[in-house]
């Protein structure tokens, strides 16, 4: 009789300590179903240049995006400039546009260079998309999208409505960061720990620069609907920021991301 009681005993403490264990390994519903924090990645340089940028996703479902422009080595940096579908790009050096690959000293931001035939061309985007310069999906290809060619990886210029979703879905705060003027925009709720710096990087037009310290430009991948010769970007000053379109020919900065809103 003793030794029963001794075996049921036994058997008692194996099926607590089973629960015990199970419960350890086991998570509670309730923290199965806490919310994940925002990602904030940088890799390190390891060869890939796609991978050696940082980035920041600003709210649920939309792009990482870059913490610097094309061409610029801090946020506050304007980087190059690009006509739209330019892969090329160029930069301001003694009151003159140099191209980044030295195949111009003295470049203009103007509509009298020949590959411009393409943009006045009829048919519109049906035409973009036959010669090759947008997708089927009506954003900028591969070889016409300069964070692509520059960066590499899945780096490529945002869409309009990414830019519109940046106007709208984040904080903006007019702010000078070390002696550049432009806008610092913060993600909200959980991500507001995430934020990039927009510099007012100006404009190229014909052989002149701008508004830079006045006035942001940022292209996006969308040409405009009605006509083949403007696309959208994102402009902004100390008192508005918006998407608008503007002509294909003008030198405009570029913000790149990552990934597609789901």
């Amino acid at each position: 009789m003793m030794a029963n009681l001794i075996k049921k005993t036994e058997m008692a403490t194996k099926k607590v300590t089973a629960k015990k264990d199970a419960a350890t390994k086991s998570p509670t519903k309730k923290t199965a179903a806490k919310k994940a924090a925002p990602e904030t990645e940088k890799r390190p340089v390891d060869g890939n240049v796609g991978d050696a940028h940082e980035k920041v996703q600003l709210w649920e479902g939309g792009p990482f995006w870059a913490t610097t422009n094309i061409g610029a080595e801090k946020p506050e940096d304007f980087g190059y400039y690009f006509w739209w579908g330019d892969a090329v790009g160029y930069k301001p050096e003694n009151c003159k546009w140099v191209a980044t690959d030295g195949s111009s000293l003295s470049y203009s931001f103007d509509d009298k260079g020949a590959v411009f035939a393409i943009f006045y061309k009829d048919d519109g985007i049906y035409c973009l998309e036959q010669e090759g310069w947008i997708t089927s999906d009506g954003i900028l290809a591969p070889k016409h999208d300069a964070a692509h060619v520059h960066w590499g990886g899945k780096w490529r210029i945002p869409t309009r409505q990414e830019l519109d979703d940046l106007v709208k879905k984040c904080d903006w705060t007019w702010k000078k960061v070390n002696g550049a003027q432009g806008y610092v925009v913060r993600g909200r709720g959980v991500y507001a720990s995430n934020s990039i710096f927009l510099p007012c990087s100006g404009r190229g037009e014909d052989a002149a620069f701008y508004s830079p310290g006045l006035c942001g430009y940022y292209w996006s991948s969308n040409p405009e609907s009605d006509g083949n010769t403007y696309s959208w970007r994102l402009s902004f000053d100390s008192n508005d920021r918006e998407t608008s379109y503007c002509d294909c020919f003008i030198g405009l900065s570029v913000r790149p991301v990552q990934g597609f809103a789901k």
